[in-house]
Formats: structure tokens, C-alpha cells, sequence
């Protein structure tokens, strides 16, 4: 999923705000939970996305949504995500705060490209391996995508590490042009 400058804006602020308010658990927690609520109902989500419908009505259906003692830094960026009608992003707010809280924790998320799975004791050895390198404890997930051919692609923290025979047979077809480029000049 590709992050959008308003998304990582807002997950930052309430990043922030949950932090210096010593509620980054809570926020983290209800956030999640509320994220996906919204998105297991589609009758939540069309109703929040539905124009027609009055901003003041969406609010109060939100407040109503919330469990007592809800953090109310949570309801706060509900209310801003409907008043400045970004309803849209809140999956990507959820997403990207909880990155955030995860780094914060000391646990780095990293994504495992592969074309075919690896075994549970590679996926150990790789983790292991990370985690020393990177000095972090490693949440790998794992992902198929054939189109790899073999080999293996790692994204974490906005880097990419690309071990993948796609990525090397691109390498070699560009050397061989080049120099079938240069023998021609």
C-alpha cells in the first residue's frame, strides 16, 4: 500500500500527542480495534463515506462507537478525519502509527518477498540474522510473489534489499547491452 503524505502526516501527529500524553498502548490498541471494526462493516464504512449524510451525524455515531474511557486522542482525530473529510485514510493512519509504535518498541517489520515460501527454519535463521544486523527484534512477514523467479526481496523502514533472480537477470541484461552499446561507438 502506498502512503499518502496526508496519511503519514496524521499518524505522526497522533504519534506525537499519544507519546507525550504517556497513551501510546491505549492508543495503539483502541486504534486497531476501531480500524478494524470499521473495515469489517461495510455498512460502517459506507455510511462515514456517504456524502449525503451530515458531518454532525458521523460524529455522533463515532462517539457512540467508542467504548467508555476510549483515549480521547482517538476520538479527537476521528472527529478531524470526518470534519476534513479523510474518513478514507483511516486504515493508513492505523497502519503507519502502528509502525511507529512498533519502532518505538524496539520491533522493526520486516516484509519477506519470495517466489516460493520459505521453510520455518530459514525464516528463523533470516530473522536471527536481521535482528543482529539491524539491532532490532525482527517481525518477519513473509509474502509469496512469483513473479520473482527465485531468491528473495526484503522492504523495511522505506529500504528494500533485493536478492531477488528477477532483479539479477535485469543487472546482467543491462550490462550486456551496454557493452554491445559501447562495441558500436
Amino acid at each position: 500500500m502506498s502512503k499518502t503524505l496526508a496519511g503519514i502526516r496524521y499518524a505522526r501527529a497522533l504519534f506525537e500527542l499519544a507519546q507525550k500524553s504517556d497513551q501510546l498502548d491505549e492508543v495503539d490498541l483502541c486504534l486497531t480495534r476501531f480500524a478494524d471494526g470499521i473495515k469489517r462493516s461495510s455498512t460502517a464504512m459506507t455510511f462515514m463515506l456517504n456524502p449525503i449524510i451530515h458531518e454532525s451525524e458521523k460524529i455522533r455515531f463515532i462517539e457512540e462507537l467508542f467504548p467508555e474511557g476510549t483515549a480521547r486522542l482517538l476520538k479527537d482525530l476521528s472527529k478531524v478525519l470526518v470534519e476534513k473529510k479523510r474518513f478514507l485514510i483511516l486504515q493508513e493512519v492505523r497502519e503507519i502509527f502502528h509502525g511507529l509504535y512498533e519502532r518505538a518498541r524496539g520491533v522493526l517489520e520486516v516484509e519477506l518477498l519470495s517466489a516460493a515460501p520459505f521453510s520455518e527454519k530459514l525464516r528463523d535463521k533470516l530473522t536471527k540474522v536481521l535482528s543482529q544486523k539491524l539491532r532490532s527484534e525482527i517481525r518477519l512477514i513473509p509474502k509469496t510473489e512469483t513473479a520473482l523467479i527465485g531468491g528473495f526481496v526484503l522492504r523495511f523502514d522505506g529500504k528494500e534489499i533485493d536478492c531477488s533472480f528477477k532483479n539479477r537477470f535485469h543487472e546482467i541484461e543491462q550490462k550486456l547491452f551496454s557493452s554491445i552499446e559501447e562495441g558500436n561507438s
